[in-house]
């Protein structure tokens, strides 16, 4: 028998948090607190409602950042991670939206 104990507890949006600040080369949210980083990726899940292609989720996720005092030119690569890294990491039930903007049709 074997038996593993976890002592380890993840809180909420701590992997989404260690990936996006990794990501952020061009220290685009260096000013931005953990728990505001979250709170922005849980609005950016949110307006995956919104995204019809690969441009407007891109234009939607600016929005979120800029309404969070982010500063950010849409050809930002941290906008294309945030889209990608806010849907697995904080919302997967929405990466069906997400993978819908790369089918071919």
């Amino acid at each position: 028998m074997i038996i593993v104990f976890n002592t380890r507890v993840e809180t909420f949006g701590e992997t989404f948090v260690s990936q996006i600040r990794v990501a952020d080369s061009d220290n685009t949210l260096t000013n931005v607190l953990d728990s505001e980083l979250i709170s922005i990726g849980k609005k950016i899940c949110e307006s995956s409602d919104n995204w019809t292609d690969e441009n407007t989720s891109l234009l939607e996720i600016q929005d979120v950042l800029l309404a969070g005092d982010v500063t950010v030119d849409i050809e930002d690569r941290i906008i294309p991670i945030m889209r990608f890294q806010s849907t697995y990491e904080l919302c997967p039930e929405y990466v069906s939206r997400l993978e819908s903007l790369f089918v071919e049709k």
